[in-house]
């Protein structure tokens, strides 16, 4: 087996692609140096020239089989737009007994100088080490050198243990892409399938048995499917704005281990069901199990609840975990401590303490269930695709009077009846006996702001001088209340250029009680414009958006607001003595199904009128198709809320 191993290093030296072209690392192709854009992206500051993946199940004495997956990437830079592309970060994953490790790291840059070819080897003395979590951690380089018309490559070979994450492989990155394949030997050992994402075909698409020398493996003679997948002229990934998560759209493929074929004969299934997962999941250690230890341990010791009507004893329950155990800023579906470490050190991971939830819950007479979900940064999940790494966190279901409703015990000023807003996500996958249910996750109501500006005009140094009080709910208030209680004087320096005067404070309202509204207020002063003695007042101020947030010209994925908004401004403004209005802004509605704005005023009397602005985002996802009119939309918004008031005085003749 070790001369097997050996013999099949010779598929790392040199690279056959689908066009036939010889690829050998560290030679460069003269082309490469002289590509001066990419044909089908001209204004990209770099391109992939080509980007090789292959994936091989190698075999060692004592460890068995591992999974040595090998990259080989060549980069063309036009400008410095493109000199990040040199920064390499690669993830690597960690469990408690076993770890990827990488090695064979080398890179180049090539500088075509004064008629000579400059090649710069990497300096492996400045690859580092970056741990991001429990369960992943980063090897990191630059590559040297890097200026305009540089080529840059780099190579490396990752052993991986985990014959179920078997690497997965995007064609698509942040600058487009000439060539991307990705080759998959797989063993008969081991059965996978794969789902593509972002390509309805390949266009190089492969499979055949590897010739050569056979391999055997318990008296099984053997030799390597290979499957090749292969993209040509793929356009960089537009990181557009509000979107889910790059994960649900980049062109991709993923790989999920669906059997693993024992040589004594024996198949064992893989999760290839959701019931079957779900059966995974609650016969897990640190899923299924913890909970059950958790609803033991709560009969004991945490059943006092049990007296009080269901809705006081979820809201009491929940109250109690979130005082009592901290969140250690891990996610995870998987408690990270057993039971009784976290019992003791009162702290834990994510899967810690909604599952702990889950069986002080139960104790209590309250019907609970795991719900296992993709976090919004991580990807939304395909139920057609049974598969465990595809859920990176897991939130609680339970039955308050006859409704149910999603929870999680973990994060501070949220109330108790809202979960993180990371997690709206899609669906979640409910985890129970013989379960394929699924549960869509989404915040019905939505979140408010408002803002309520009383002022005055002051004529000796014209600036405008009064209070400003916000309001705001759901989670517009979970983020302010984080922030301000993070760091106040950074919360404080946020409207310090809307006229907060340095040395005044915010008056703050139900800080720590989540289940009501969060308020606060401060004064304010601001210049005003006078032109030709004509005071020019905005009747917001400058509190509302300034500038639309839809900026693109064209729009091809969903646009994905995460959940409803709704904002409103109210203005009760003062005129000074001596002047009267000129121009005053026209009133404006526009009262549709999924989107609405409203701008009314009104005359108060006594020199003061009221000024009243709302819009409303009625869904929290619209589709593409969408994207003008939400556009259009949000013009009008920034031109209503800053629409100008423009005062004269009472003896001023206006010409008509």
């Amino acid at each position: 087996m070790k001369k097997i191993t050996t013999l099949l290093l010779f598929f790392y030296s040199t690279l056959l692609i689908a066009q036939n072209k010889r690829i050998e690392f560290g030679i460069l192709d003269p082309d490469d140096l002289t590509l001066k854009e990419c044909s089908f992206e001209k204004d990209a500051p770099a391109v992939v020239i080509f980007d090789y993946g292959e994936s091989r199940f190698l075999y060692s004495e004592g460890s068995g089989y591992e999974i040595a997956f090998k990259q080989h990437k060549r980069i063309k830079i036009f400008n410095e737009g493109g000199y990040d592309q040199a920064e390499i970060v690669i993830p690597l994953y960690i469990s408690k007994n076993d770890r990827e490790t990488i090695r064979d790291i080398e890179g180049y840059t090539y500088n075509f100088k004064n008629d000579h070819l400059e090649k710069i080897p990497l300096d492996k003395s400045l690859i580092y080490e970056e741990k991001i979590s429990e369960y992943v951690y980063l090897k990191k380089f630059a590559l040297p050198k890097v200026t305009d018309g540089s080529v840059i490559e780099y190579t490396y070979t990752i052993d991986s243990p985990y014959h179920i994450h078997f690497r997965d492989w995007e064609f698509q990155s942040d600058i487009p892409t000439l060539y991307s394949q990705y080759t998959a030997a797989m063993i008969p050992f081991y059965s996978y399938r794969y789902r593509l994402q972002g390509a309805s075909k390949m266009d190089h698409f492969n499979s055949y048995e590897e010739r050569g020398i056979d391999r055997r493996f318990m008296g099984i003679t053997f030799r390597d499917m290979i499957y090749e997948f292969g993209l040509k002229n793929v356009p960089s990934f537009q990181d557009e704005s509000f979107i889910s998560s790059r994960n649900d759209y980049i062109k991709k493929i993923d790989f999920q281990l669906v059997e693993i074929n024992h040589p004594t004969g024996y198949k064992q299934k893989f999760m290839d069901t959701w019931p079957l997962l779900a059966k995974e999941l609650l016969e897990f250690e640190s899923f299924g199990k913890y909970i059950k230890k958790a609803t033991k341990w709560a009969e004991k010791n945490a059943g006092q609840f049990t007296s009080l009507s269901e809705s006081e004893r979820f809201n009491a329950i929940l109250d109690m975990v979130k005082a009592t155990y901290k969140w250690n800023n891990y996610e995870g579906k998987y408690a990270q401590y057993d039971l009784k470490d976290f019992l003791k050190n009162l702290e834990g991971n994510i899967g810690n303490i909604n599952l702990f939830t889950i069986g002080v819950l139960r104790a209590n007479n309250i019907e609970a269930e795991p719900v296992v979900i993709s976090t919004r940064d991580h990807g939304k999940v395909s139920n057609d695709f049974p598969y465990s790494d595809f859920f990176n966190y897991v939130l609680i279901l339970a039955k308050i009077d006859d409704h149910y409703k999603l929870l999680d015990a973990t994060q501070g000023f949220c109330p108790n009846e809202l979960i993180p807003d990371n997690c709206i996500n899609g669906q979640g996958f409910i985890v129970k006996e013989n379960s394929d249910q699924w549960v869509t996750i989404d915040n019905a109501a939505p979140s408010i702001e408002k803002t309520i500006l009383e002022y005055t005009v002051n004529l000796n140094n014209y600036t405008i001088e009064g209070e400003c009080s916000k309001t705001s709910t759901g989670y517009i208030a979970l983020n302010q209340r984080r922030s301000y209680y993070s760091n106040q004087d950074n919360f404080k320096k946020r409207y310090e250029p809307l006229g907060l005067i340095e040395s005044e404070e915010i008056k703050v309202n139900n800080l720590l009680d989540e289940e009501k509204p969060f308020e606060f207020s401060f004064d304010f002063n601001q210049n005003i414009d006078v032109i030709d003695n004509q005071i020019i007042l905005h009747p917001f101020a400058h509190f509302p958006i300034k500038e639309n947030p839809f900026k693109q010209e064209k729009r091809t994925l969903p646009i994905d607001l995460v959940n409803k908004k709704a904002y409103q401004y109210t203005a009760l403004i003062e005129i000074p003595d001596g002047y009267k209005i000129e121009v005053l802004p026209q009133k404006e509605v526009i009262n549709q199904k999924e989107l609405q704005l409203t701008f009314l005023l009104q005359d108060m009397g006594n020199n003061k009128i009221k000024v009243y602005a709302s819009y409303n985002f009625q869904q929290s996802t619209y589709p593409a198709e969408n994207y003008l009119a939400l556009k259009k939309f949000m013009n009008k918004v920034t031109e209503i809320l800053n629409s100008k008031i423009v005062l004269i005085k009472d003896d001023q003749l206006t010409m008509k």
